[in-house]
């Protein structure tokens, strides 16, 4: 089954940060082609950058060795990209987070950094850097009015698939009744059967032994027959 992403880009993401763990990103992504196009801020510096579907080796940890096409799916599912992502298939374990590398005011970087925990046991998986570029705009009205317009689609979701949810949870509680119920009836019906059954034996059994003292009757002794002529 494909996955079910009914909000259009941009996207509105929140990072959090391990430079200050008080702290996060916000990152406005959309999407062109299978290019990302990100715009972020830490609240006090605009951050811009492209993540180009060309380009993503180079943006794998050396020590990465997943194939290309899993590294895609990464990168899809840290963007909040859900198209590349089949099934059941959540990204089990991925993590993101944020730093700013470089001081001052000017050439500063916004590092995503992408992790996998599994048991313990993190592994760095790449990073995308994003530059510096106050020409940009960070629109936070415009990026409020995005998110909230996503998370009213998602809770519209959320009621439809709780609807559903309970209309089949009645159906599985109607079904398990009818189910109770033939049981029932068929342990009803094997027990008159063998009622019946055993009724049915005794009646012949009585039969059977009726009919013995009849045979038993007639068989008179020969000597017994003799006196009474």
């Amino acid at each position: 089954m494909p996955p079910f992403d009914p909000v259009p880009f941009p996207r509105i993401l929140r990072i959090p940060r391990s430079d200050d763990p008080a702290s996060f990103a916000l990152l406005h992504v959309n999407r062109t082609g299978d290019d990302y196009t990100i715009a972020a801020t830490e609240g006090e510096t605009p951050y811009t950058g492209t993540v180009r579907q060309s380009q993503l080796k180079k943006l794998r940890a050396k020590n990465y060795q997943d194939s290309d096409e899993e590294w895609q799916r990464v990168i899809s599912y840290v963007f909040g990209d859900k198209s590349h992502i089949a099934g059941n298939d959540t990204r089990a374990g991925i993590e993101s987070s944020a730093s700013i590398v470089g001081e001052g005011d000017e050439d500063k970087e916004l590092i995503i950094t992408i992790r996998k925990r599994i048991q313990g046991i993190t592994q760095r998986l790449g990073s995308v850097s994003l530059k510096q570029d106050d020409e940009q705009a960070i629109e936070l009205f415009d990026w409020t009015g995005t998110a909230v317009a996503r998370a009213d689609v998602i809770e519209d979701q959320l009621s439809s698939l709780r609807d559903r949810y309970s209309a089949a949870e009645d159906t599985i509680k109607r079904l398990n009744k009818q189910l109770e119920d033939f049981i029932s009836a068929k342990h009803q019906h094997e027990e008159q059967l063998m009622t019946d059954f055993v009724q049915l034996l005794n009646e012949k059994k009585l039969k059977i032994r009726n009919q013995q003292r009849l045979l038993a009757s007639a068989n008179v002794d020969p000597e017994k027959r003799k006196r009474h002529r």
